[in-house]
């Protein structure tokens, strides 16, 4: 069985490092597809288990309306009807040979196969805790970053856009039960109202309790104690009132909230604002003056025949936007080779300041693309020939940070770094932009076009007013693909020039700005 579990992996187009594939699969939603091949297996084989299970209760029924027949004549005078002949041996024949198979088949077990391989199928490539805490997370940082309810994300409503996609009681409690072990308890409680909410129990009562193990008093019992921690003393007793009669447990919550008294007094801290109101992924950029779109052309000798699109997002510090500077052919080739080495970044970033995975590819400096960055930034890119490929998972994000390393992370040959290339490698249907915080700037992804900025200001010191971030994607998938300049190898490619002495400076050096 683990032979043909493994033949039907392989036809799925799965890896044989299976194993890897599984680890943090809610971190990138390219090496999330192969599990919706993985439950369309399972169903195969569930729908192979149900099909056995209905030949048996078929052959069974059969059998039944057949002796049921008999049964009827047999039971108004059992002795008149053993009294005919046919009928006796017939009564004898059955009661010898046919009740044996009959006692045979209902032994049997029909579908063994398919379970085994759900349960082998399982124990390879289920989803771990730390998936679907990945998973979890990525829907929390939607309200965190958009400030979303989450009776809308329920029903598919995202950001004014509805959705063929919806979620279950189950989920909902789920993610409430999630925010109340994080401490989020003003998303744990609108997430427990959605649950209760969209609970149907002529709908999910017999599957929900007997499959899935689900109690609505524990349901209530969650949702009721986070509204008295907080100090809703009142709404908890009301409802509780209305559903006390579920549980004896309920009965003496509802007893308790009583005796503390039926008045709200919200818990302070409760009102805090939330991370939308910092992150700036609701804000729309202000239109900048003096900005300006042009070509660039003198670079290189190339650029005169073909020159770059560029476009000025930011004078200071500089900003712009490359357009039409990735090929289709570069990103799929990217693409290709990045894909089964994408890992979670843990040992670079904080688990909690990110959703997605990352790759390293290199390429030879004398490579188109490395050729093309050198025309973009007038800038050596010999010692830089490594690239990061980062695909971003469910609702993908990062939490802001500048590009500068930290000083342990220096080498004496590299230094820090200088410069930021960051390509887009696809469009994202909604959400995923990328924002500079105290710039006010949001810049969304465009297929093919690659944002540049200077990360170390004229004194080589880093430059706070770069603090940024990506947004978490709330439909689709990201694929970046970025490429860091270091200070040290620019020293011949960028001459400093002499800054005028000043009061407050000695004799200060200034990199020309980028593409002048």
């Amino acid at each position: 069985m683990l032979m043909i579990l493994s033949i039907c992996l392989t036809s799925l187009g799965l890896p044989g490092g299976l194993s890897e594939m599984t680890i943090d699969s809610a971190k990138s939603i390219a090496g999330m597809k192969w599990l919706v091949d993985m439950e369309g297996f399972f169903i195969s084989e569930m729908e192979s288990y149900t099909a056995a299970l209905k030949n048996k209760i078929d052959e069974i029924e059969s059998f039944l309306q057949e002796v049921q027949s008999k049964r009827e004549i047999s039971r108004r005078n059992p002795e008149e009807f053993v009294a005919h002949p046919l009928n006796a041996f017939s009564l004898i024949r059955r009661l010898h040979e046919d009740w044996t198979q009959i006692e045979l088949l209902m032994l049997n077990q029909p579908g063994l196969e398919n379970l085994e391989s759900i349960e082998n199928g399982l124990d390879v490539a289920q989803p771990t805790d730390e998936d679907l805490n990945d998973a979890i997370n990525g829907i929390i940082s939607l309200q965190e970053f958009y400030n979303l309810q989450p009776s809308d994300i329920a029903k598919g409503l995202l950001m004014g856009q509805q959705y063929n996609a919806s979620l279950t009681t189950l989920n909902c409690m789920a993610l409430a039960n999630a925010c109340q072990s994080y401490n989020f308890d003003k998303y744990a409680l609108k997430w427990y109202k959605t649950a209760v909410e969209l609970y149907d129990d002529d709908r999910d009562g017999l599957i929900y309790r007997e499959v899935f193990g689900f109690s609505l008093s524990d349901l209530y019992k969650n949702y009721t104690s986070v509204l008295i921690r907080k100090g809703f003393r009142k709404t908890a007793f009301n409802l509780l009132r209305d559903v006390a009669d579920l549980d004896a447990n309920l009965w003496t919550l509802r007893k308790d909230v009583y005796e503390m008294g039926k008045i709200d007094v919200p818990d302070p801290t409760f009102t805090k604002s939330t991370w939308f109101d910092v992150t700036g992924c609701l804000r729309v950029s202000h239109t900048r003056k003096n900005l300006s779109c042009h070509y660039e052309k003198h670079t290189s000798d190339l650029l005169r025949i073909a020159p770059l699109k560029v476009e000025t997002l930011s004078l200071k510090p500089h900003i712009v936007l490359y357009h039409d500077v990735i090929y289709d052919s570069e990103i799929s080739k990217v693409k290709n080779i990045s894909l089964p080495s994408l890992k979670s970044p843990l040992r670079i970033l904080h688990a909690e300041d990110h959703n997605l995975k990352l790759a390293k590819i290199s390429e030879d400096y004398h490579s188109p693309l490395n050729l093309r960055i050198k025309d973009m930034t007038g800038e050596d890119v010999k010692e830089d020939t490594d690239f990061q490929i980062d695909n971003y998972g469910i609702c993908g994000f990062r939490y802001y940070h500048t590009d500068n390393l930290e000083s342990q992370d220096q080498t004496a040959e590299l230094g820090d770094r200088l410069t930021s290339i960051m390509f887009f490698m696809n469009d994202v249907a909604q959400g995923g932009a990328f924002v500079f915080l105290h710039l006010n700037l949001t810049i969304w992804p465009q297929k093919g076009s690659a944002l540049v900025w200077r990360n170390l200001d004229h004194r080589m010191q880093p430059n706070e007013d770069l603090l940024h971030a990506s947004c978490p994607v709330i439909v689709g998938s990201k694929w970046t693909l970025t490429k860091w300049l270091h200070e040290r190898p620019q020293m011949f490619s960028r001459p400093c020039k002499k800054m005028r002495k000043s009061k407050s400076h000695d004799q200060s050096m200034k990199f020309k700005a980028l593409n002048k």
